[in-house]
């Protein structure tokens, strides 16, 4: 019952928050849908891996292979009570601000894409101090830092027995992760990883080996070196000129083709501190037709057939993904949440993301009618079509007294208790 009522709360107008959801939704209390969302001890991750299932099975009706595409959506938030909240870059905004960041990984199979995982990523201000994180609910296991790209790989973990997909992608966050790469090349799962311009390579295999002693006495070398140098990936890009370019069209968009120029090169990647070989992997790099908006990315294919088209088409995926976080932040308040504790995080994201899997089924069942239908007009049609308190006078002045009281309390416990 809490969840249909929570669910509603997000296809109505208002903010998708406890206190306007309450203003709205019929029969709902404030009390039960906060101890709902904060204090109730239900699974969000079961709700997530259900959400993947059913996004897998909707994804069947669009043509096409299907990736799995990781990515992260901060927000702004004020204070500092909420958890995960420090000053951090929020890529959206484009700026080090007060935010949380939450990690995802997405379905995508052509211009359809839901988001089916997330995690909450802790900056060390927290992790380092233990008390903070027990205090909001941080279960114990989570308290220990982990980097960003070791919440991609536990999330691939997790959904490895759920769902099936044929690449992984994602930005240079996870690209520039020697051990998230090396994590997919154990599994032999292809992908498509975005790189900075700043990575070195190798151009030819560096053959890393332990040089021979100089020397009966004294330390004997240990470390494997190689005397192949190292380019950085603008370096490369400038050493190509204008030769092994090939134009595609990656994408049909709504003005026409999308065009990029690009080219595959093999690389090797190796540092001495590894402790496994150098990653040979494929190196792609993309630019617009004038030159601009140059991307890199990392390649695998366990065949070691690699196409260029393909692995283009790929790159461009993540276009969808930013898609699906726009749709789920405007119109489904993804980023809302005014609860504090770690469990009314995991609780909101979850039943976004279902919210979001119901929008891109009843798009999908609606392809042939309504070809353009989109995550706005079916939330414009459900605000319009759920019962809604506010849409009668009483509801409106029980809403308008109801905030007057919390104005007064607010400024009560500033007055008197500072």
């Amino acid at each position: 019952m809490k969840a249909q009522q929570f669910l509603k709360g997000l296809f109505h107008e208002g903010k998708s928050n406890i206190e306007r959801m309450h203003e709205c939704i019929p029969d709902s209390d404030y009390q039960q849908l906060h101890h709902f969302i904060s204090e109730s001890n239900w699974d969000a991750f079961a709700v997530m891996r259900t959400v993947a299932q059913h996004t897998q099975q909707s994804l069947q009706a669009v043509d096409g292979e299907q990736g799995l595409l990781l990515d992260e959506s901060g927000w702004e938030k004020a204070g500092t009570k909420s958890v995960g909240v420090a000053r951090q870059y929020i890529g959206q905004v484009g700026k080090v601000c007060n935010a949380q960041v939450g990690m995802f990984a997405a379905l995508v199979r052509g211009d359809k894409v839901g988001l089916v995982n997330a995690r909450l990523y802790l900056p060390a201000e927290w992790t380092d101090k233990p008390a903070r994180c027990k205090a909001i609910g941080v279960p114990a296991q989570d308290q220990s830092y982990k980097s960003k790209p070791q919440l991609a790989v536990a999330m691939l973990s997790e959904l490895a027995p759920v769902v099936s997909y044929d690449w992984v992608g994602g930005d240079s966050i996870y690209g520039n992760s020697p051990d998230l790469r090396t994590y997919l090349l154990a599994q032999q799962q292809r992908f498509v990883l975005d790189v900075g311009s700043e990575l070195t390579v190798f151009l030819t295999d560096p053959s890393p080996a332990v040089p021979p002693a100089k020397a009966i006495r004294g330390r004997q070398p240990t470390r494997a070196q190689t005397h192949q140098p190292r380019y950085s990936l603008s370096t490369v890009l400038a050493g190509l000129g204008a030769t092994g370019w090939q134009m595609l069209v990656y994408r049909r968009g709504s003005q026409g083709k999308l065009v990029r120029e690009a080219q595959l090169l093999p690389v090797w990647l190796w540092k001495p501190d590894w402790k496994t070989s150098p990653q040979a992997l494929s190196l792609l790099i993309s630019r617009e037709v004038d030159g601009s908006a140059v991307k890199y990315s990392l390649v695998y294919e366990p065949s070691g057939q690699t196409d260029l088209l393909i692995s283009l088409q790929r790159q461009m995926q993540r276009y969808w993904v930013e898609r699906a976080f726009q749709d789920s932040k405007e119109q489904l308040g993804l980023h809302q949440n005014q609860t504090r504790c770690w469990a009314g995080w995991y609780h909101h994201v979850a039943l976004t993301l279902m919210a979001l899997h119901f929008m891109l089924e009843t798009r999908l069942e609606s392809q042939d009618d309504i070809p353009l239908l989109s995550c706005s007009d079916i939330k414009l049609m459900l605000a319009r079509t759920l019962l809604n308190k506010l849409h009668q006078s009483e509801g409106i002045w029980q809403a308008i007294e109801q905030r007057h009281r919390q104005r007064f309390n607010n400024a009560y416990r500033y007055i008197y208790q500072t």
